[in-house]
């Protein structure tokens, strides 16, 4: 094994499902339309997925340059910061990601031309801003904000155009619910990582306006991911399937209930918020595709 398994904890895996869910019901619209490609697809994911787990490196890596991982950390292990992996290999890393996406992204901008272009250029600097520079988003309140455009609205909306050349203010709706979810797991993460982010003056909105601010933030993430969720459902004529989620609405009345008034669960809220994203992604891409 060597050190793949800590190349894939460098990789978050349990985050990952932020790229698919911009991405896989959007598709399932466009199967449903019969406007669908699947090598557009296929390389619309993995482009995603590639871009994140780039960021997650970079993220890894300069944040140990930055001191905001330490060896108290409450979080998972961060691999530079444990010597799994030493700055030049994360670095390498980096570039073969970078080389990778760049390689798929050619297929996609000769799909959907200069526009899916200065997205995807787009993302590739996002990705080095978000951590490896002194305004870096991270570190100044600007990270909600990068993952609700990018792994919301920008690629839900990219997705369709993808595959249909056209625009759909469904896809908005569509991005609505991703930047949402997406910007309700890093408001988890950064709940979790309050003290640590104080001590190493990493300003997330959290530490610029304390705990609560970020409770009552994650809360209003989700309802609206499920005011949009319902507003799509209406336009679709798809109300009478809105039962499906029903069950759902429980667990995530449960995860916010012990986020905000459980401060012990904030460790393992996470993973059990991924769970609740991944089953959400399916039900949606049901839905949408009957």
């Amino acid at each position: 094994m060597g050190k793949t398994k800590h190349w894939i904890q460098a990789a978050r895996p349990q985050t990952l499902i932020a790229s698919l869910i911009p991405i896989v019901p959007v598709s399932m619209l466009c199967v449903h339309l019969n406007r669908f490609s699947f090598a557009v697809f296929i390389c619309t994911i993995l482009c995603s997925i590639l871009i994140q787990i780039m960021t997650n490196f970079i993220n890894d890596l300069y944040d140990f340059k930055k001191g905001a991982d330490r060896s108290d950390r409450v979080g998972p292990d961060r691999v530079v910061e444990k010597g799994y992996l030493n700055e030049k290999e994360v670095l390498v890393g980096v570039y073969v990601l970078l080389f990778l996406a760049v390689l798929l992204g050619g297929y996609l901008v000769s799909v959907g031309g200069i526009i899916i272009l200065m997205i995807g250029l787009s993302s590739f600097l996002f990705a080095y801003l978000y951590t490896a520079t002194k305004l870096s988003i991270a570190y100044n309140g600007l990270g909600e904000i990068f993952v609700f455009i990018y792994f919301g609205v920008l690629s839900s909306w990219g997705t369709f155009y993808l595959q249909t050349l056209e625009y759909s203010f469904l896809t908005f709706l569509f991005g609505l619910i991703a930047g949402s979810l997406n910007s309700s797991m890093l408001i988890i993460n950064n709940l979790r990582d309050y003290n640590e982010d104080l001590l190493s003056n990493k300003k997330t909105l959290i530490v610029i306006f304390g705990k609560n601010f970020g409770k009552i933030e994650f809360i209003l993430m989700n309802i609206l991911s499920y005011l949009s969720l319902y507003y799509l459902f209406s336009l679709l004529s798809q109300l009478h399937n809105f039962y499906l989620f029903y069950i759902l609405v429980l667990f995530c009345v449960i995860i916010l209930y012990k986020v905000v008034m459980a401060p012990e669960f904030i460790k393992k809220a996470l993973q059990y918020y991924s769970l609740y994203i991944t089953i959400f992604t399916i039900i949606l891409s049901i839905v949408v595709l009957l």
